[in-house]
């Protein structure tokens, strides 16, 4: 290879390692891709010239393929049950309705080594914790393994590939006879875990619940102690990325040792060492968290450029850092961790440069401020793809934010470095306590004031490949290793940003179709028919349905709630959080008397504060929809009694759509379904498949094709494909959401797993 050819290596190296990853990703089988490494290697080593560094290109490529496969297709052992034993290394983590998660790791499965970290969950009673149960202590019980699932929903949560990024590959339930005892093995995740908790304990102790907790989530990665509408305003002004241990803080860190190096006057050598032993002390009190991991691999190779006198410009730098990280871990190429970290870093290696080159001032004081703003501008440039991808927001004052609180957060975290050190001296630690308890309390109640202005950002459709190439224009315009004409700068700027904007504009919807989400053993649905949107439940808040709409920009014309049980009307509480607006809300009459949650109530008091229109519904109503109609049938006014289970009265609609009728049951119990027995194309099962609703004679009555059945258990909707006989049975527990598409006088059904066959064909 010439030495041009050497020096521009590593970009396209990383561009052929990600798409190996994702070849890898998908794949059945890693045998060809290890097979091919052989050739590839030989070549590299045999060939020259521009045939070397095409066979660099392949080998990457075919390296990536056999990471990647093996990545995201470990071996695992059978599902079942097992004894467990293993050491917390995280955090222990309170759920709804007493549920316990946390990880362990140093596992043994029937006193058998197991690799991999494992996924623990259990129940309690009002979230006591067991006696002794506490990160560090070794456990042991019985429990029922098995395999996290994937993405269920269209865009939606992927919790197996989370926990991949995480090293964890398996899930146990249960807390069978459980022992809690002092760890027999030395674990180095489960002994950081022990640390963070007591370092994080002792914050809280020296700065109050509020500052404690900020400074847990600013130095150790504690985000939980964190409350969750904080996190969102923060999240609602761009500046989240000040709560999630990053480049950002690892940098803060960097600096504060670099001024006591340089104070010590400390030789070269001696900083690169100590700056190394630092950042892997850092990493692992962060329980190498894989931004901190990051940031400091970029930075130890900085250094070491620096220390050999052979500086390499960041593109380079950045290449390097993420093809070690994506060959340690492939999984962490989809997650919005890597994507965001490595965003940031080459908007700041590629963008701020021209953007700092445009300085019009003299003054010192104002070319360094506008310094400043050409590197968040960079980075948000760099973060913004991902941003749309994972968020749908767009930060329009973003960078008027960003400068301040970026240099405020910089200053809260001296100060928090400050009181962390001098932890073991409580009586030095007052003074800085008190200061980074008023600092804190500053930088949050300003953050929620700001975040409450309307204007600081702008939601839009996700991300498409339409924004990537409208965004290699703008990049291309933007960057200093290229130097195009003014006036071809000027134009594929423009250009650039004329087809961003494009992309991330709503699109007119043709035709008509039903989506029934997968949301465990609770219902939510969409009918989104031409452009108008209807929700039809909303689940549980677990925000499956908010995050279908955000995702699409689609404010729903109006929301049916067939009753008020939480797994049918939790998920409003997604919607408030996702700021979706709820302009009417429909309920069978009667709905607020019946035997409800307070919680429910509670919601829907604050819907009414905030201008939702509600409406009741009952037997006879009809709703016009561009397709077609919906027709009420059941509650009838002069048949309802207050305080009965809600389930008696929930909402039935026939929905009629193309010429295509849909039965929608809710939760209707059997002894109910002699009122709503009507013939239809589609039966939507009542109840989740219950053996109390459904019944026989009430199927012969609809005599549907099809049904479709919203349910968590394999178990129940193989009992209720027995029951349905030779009916096709469409299950969101075996296929994901199902999807039906309305044409004339017909009907499609699109599964979103569709490798799955539905039951009784």
């Amino acid at each position: 290879m010439t030495t041009r050819q050497r020096a521009w290596l590593l970009p396209p190296a990383l561009l052929f390692l990600i798409g190996g990853i994702l070849l890898g990703r998908e794949i059945s089988s890693p045998f060809l891709p290890w097979v091919a490494c052989l050739p590839a290697v030989a070549a590299v080593i045999l060939l020259r010239g521009r045939f070397r560094f095409a066979a660099c290109m392949v080998l990457f490529f075919v390296l990536g393929a056999a990471a990647g496969h093996a990545s995201w297709h470990p071996a695992l052992p059978p599902e079942g049950e097992y004894d467990v034993r293993g050491i917390i290394s995280d955090d222990i983590r309170t759920g709804n309705y007493g549920q316990i998660r946390t990880s362990l790791s140093e596992v043994t499965l029937n006193g058998r080594p197991f690799s991999a970290g494992v996924y623990w969950t259990f129940y309690t009673d009002e979230n006591v914790l067991p006696e002794g149960l506490a990160p560090g202590r070794e456990v042991s019980f019985r429990a029922s393994l098995y395999y996290p699932g994937g993405a269920m929903n269209p865009d939606g949560y992927n919790f197996r590939e989370e926990l991949l990024r995480r090293g964890i590959t398996v899930g146990v339930y249960g807390n069978g006879g459980l022992t809690v005892t002092s760890p027999g093995v030395i674990s180095f995740s489960g002994t950081a875990a022990a640390w963070r908790m007591q370092l994080s304990t002792a914050l809280i102790r020296e700065m109050g619940e509020e500052a404690g907790g900020y400074a847990s989530a600013l130095l150790l990665g504690s985000r939980s102690l964190v409350p969750s509408e904080d996190r969102a305003a923060f999240a609602r002004l761009g500046i989240i990325h000040v709560l999630s241990v990053s480049g950002f803080h690892t940098g803060v860190l960097i600096l504060l040792l670099g001024g006591l190096f340089r104070l010590l006057k400390l030789r070269q050598s001696i900083r690169f060492i100590l700056y190394g032993v630092v950042l892997l002390a850092y990493s692992a009190l962060c329980g190498m968290n894989p931004p901190v991991v990051r940031a400091s691999l970029l930075l130890m190779l900085a250094l070491g450029g620096k220390l050999l006198n052979r500086p390499r410009i960041g593109l380079h730098l950045l290449c390097a850092a993420a093809i070690v990280m994506l060959l340690l871990s492939p999984v962490q190429l989809t997650g919005a961790s890597f994507q965001l970290t490595f965003g940031a870093v080459f908007g700041i290696t590629l963008l701020t440069p021209y953007l700092d080159s445009l300085n019009p001032f003299r003054r010192k004081l104002l070319r360094r401020l506008w310094s400043s703003a050409a590197v968040v501008l960079g980075a948000q440039l760099g973060v913004l793809l991902p941003q749309l991808h994972w968020f749908q927001k767009l930060p329009l004052l973003g960078l008027l934010v960003n400068i301040p609180v970026s240099v405020f957060a910089a200053v809260l975290l001296t100060v928090d470095w400050i009181i962390f050190l001098l932890l073991p001296v409580p009586f030095l630690c007052h003074l800085p306590a008190a200061a980074g308890s008023l600092l804190t309390s500053i930088m949050v109640r300003s953050v929620q004031e700001l975040s409450s202005v309307p204007g600081f950002t702008l939601w839009t459709c996700a991300s498409t490949w339409l924004t990537i190439f409208g965004m290699i224009p703008v990049c291309y315009a933007l960057c200093l290793l290229f130097r195009p004409k003014r006036r071809t700068r000027l134009f594929c700027l423009a250009g650039g940003v004329a087809v961003v904007c494009l992309s991330l504009m709503s699109l007119p919807h043709r035709g008509t179709e039903y989506i029934q989400f997968s949301v465990g053993n609770a219902d939510a649905a969409v009918l989104w028919d031409e452009d108008s949107v209807l929700v039809m439940d909303t689940g549980t808040d677990d925000g499956v349905v908010s995050g279908f709409l955000r995702r699409r920009h689609l404010i729903p014309d109006a929301v049916i709630l067939t009753h008020l049980h939480t797994d049918h009307a939790g998920g409003l509480q997604s919607f408030l959080d996702d700021e979706i607006p709820v302009r009417v809300l429909y309920l069978p009459v009667g709905a607020e008397d019946q035997e409800i949650d307070e919680s429910i109530l509670a919601l829907l008091n604050i819907l009414r504060e905030s201008g939702t229109e509600f409406r009741e519904l009952s037997r006879g109503n009809v709703l016009p929809l561009p397709s077609g109609t919906l027709t009420v049938l059941w509650p009838e006014k002069n048949r309802i009694r207050p305080r009965q289970d809600a389930n008696n009265y929930s909402l039935v609609s026939c929905l009629s759509l193309n010429g295509v009728t849909l039965l929608h049951t809710g939760d209707l119990t059997g002894s109910y379904e002699k009122y709503v027995s009507v013939p239809a194309d589609l039966l939507k099962a009542a109840h989740h498949g219950s053996v109390f609703s459904t019944l026989p004679e009430f199927l012969s009555d609809v005599n549907p094709q099809a049904i479709l059945l919203s349910c968590s258990r394999i178990s129940r909707y193989k009992d209720f494909s027995e029951r349905a006989g030779q009916i096709p049975v469409w299950s969101t527990a075996v296929q994901g959401a199902v999807s039906v598409h309305f044409s004339k006088d017909a009907f499609t059904v699109i599964p979103y797993l569709a490798e799955s066959v539905p039951g009784g064909m």
